[in-house]
């Protein structure tokens, strides 16, 4: 079985980042923080930031990590 959260070490480990780089690219908006309430990192959010940090996101409409951000923000979606 595969984790789908991480801790924060093995989310830096998951992006091919050291702990402080990790935090470098949270600050920067390049990945989302953790799962609101946890200090837990969501995968498929890791994931979705990647692929939209990589440009290989599908052009079109906002993304399923803006969304994702959005209702973490408690805004309606």
């Amino acid at each position: 079985m595969t984790a789908r959260c991480f801790s924060r070490e093995d989310a830096a480990a998951y992006c091919g980042l050291t702990p402080d780089g990790f935090d470098d690219w949270r600050r920067r908006k390049l990945i989302p923080g953790p799962i609101q309430g946890t200090r837990r990192w969501d995968r498929k959010a890791l994931d979705l930031a990647l692929d939209k940090a990589s440009g290989i996101q599908s052009e079109g409409g906002e993304s399923p990590l803006d969304v994702w951000r959005r209702k973490r923000a408690g805004e309606k979606v």
